[in-house]
């Protein structure tokens, strides 16, 4: 990032939050966004797909995780309390600002998540041949 801003490099390929201050205020020009849909916080700035790069998509996405083993009331009184804290407008706000949007949701979507995220990057993975070193 401070080579990008620096003018070091010509381009990179950044995270949304990570770029979004630096595009807000003036020192870098976003050219598309990975996602699916447009960013709310940027909706002038076109995807990928609507470049013509309908197989390159990439969402950035955070989970909480716990120990295996917690116990499901645990997980269940977490889990609500952080979907109640997503509803609140302030912490939407202070999100989007950031690029990000609160979707919150139960353990089992997380999980069907993940499981699909694994499905996809092993497939990416494996047909690039990409190996551990």
């Amino acid at each position: 990032m401070a080579d990008l801003v620096g003018g070091h490099v010509q381009a990179g390929i950044v995270a949304l939050q990570t770029a979004a201050p630096h595009v807000q205020s003036g020192k870098l020009r976003m050219l598309a966004v990975m996602s699916a849909e447009r960013s709310q916080a940027f909706p002038e700035v076109p995807t990928l797909k609507e470049l013509g790069f309908a197989d390159l998509e990439v969402d950035t996405w955070y989970g909480i995780f716990a120990p295996a083993g917690t116990t499901d009331p645990i997980v269940a009184k977490v889990n609500a309390e952080l979907n109640a804290l997503l509803r609140q407008p302030e912490i939407r706000e202070l999100l989007a600002k950031q690029g990000l949007a609160a979707a919150g949701g139960s353990p089992e979507r997380l999980g069907e998540l993940v499981k699909s995220e694994l499905a996809r990057w092993s497939r990416v993975v494996a047909s690039a041949g990409i190996k551990a070193d």
